[in-house]
């Protein structure tokens, strides 16, 4: 019984170190191209991005047995999102990044889009696997290493001050349940950069 335990407990961490690794990277790569082609192409960029979440949307429904979705599904897919929603968090992230780049600076936009990358991927891996400290359904390890890993990609793109403020509030956006952290953190950010500059005198990213 043990012994299947662990081995279970080892192919969970697996399959979620390589999800949160393809969210990383891909998400990263992401933030780079739209730091270096909005500038060219401006919204045209968001026209890949529309096509890859209405492909994943719709082929699982329509092609149950297309070889790549499969095998994508297998490797990078939760049991359960593969039966009920399947490229879950792929969809929510494509349709999520989109508010950041429509509505903000283009420096706002790519840090925001490196905290949800980088601080997500890695607080659910922190928190999942190591976190002792529970706030709801989150732990307070996971909540510190959004903020900590979050900050370093932002810091590119923003000043520090402004990296640790995206990445504080992503944390706390995170720890809301009620619908997917690739959707909610990007638009809770864009909707709080919004506010936080209407209510400040002086602007504070």
């Amino acid at each position: 019984m043990c012994g299947r335990k662990a081995d279970r407990m080892k192919s969970d961490f697996v399959l979620e170190f390589k999800r949160q690794m393809v969210h990383l990277f891909l998400g990263l790569g992401i933030t780079v191209a739209v730091y270096f082609f909005y500038p060219i192409y401006g919204n045209l960029i968001l026209i890949p991005l529309m096509i890859s979440v209405s492909i994943m949307i719709i082929l699982p429904r329509i092609v149950s047995d297309l070889k790549v979705a499969n095998h994508l599904l297998y490797h990078f897919e939760r049991d359960h999102d593969i039966i009920n929603f399947p490229f879950k968090g792929a969809i929510w992230y494509g349709i999520g990044i989109i508010f950041p780049i429509l509505f903000l600076p283009l420096n706002i936009a790519c840090a925001i889009i490196a905290v949800l990358s980088a601080g997500d991927s890695m607080s659910t891996i922190i928190g999942k696997f190591y976190g002792k400290y529970r706030i709801g359904h989150k732990s307070i390890e996971g909540f510190l290493g959004f903020i900590a890993f979050g900050f370093i990609p932002a810091v590119f793109f923003v000043p520090p001050s402004s990296a640790l403020v995206l990445a504080f509030l992503g944390a706390i956006i995170e720890l809301v349940n009620f619908i997917d952290d690739n959707f909610l953190v990007p638009v809770g950010l864009t909707i709080l950069y919004y506010i936080l500059n209407i209510i400040a005198s002086n602007p504070i990213f």
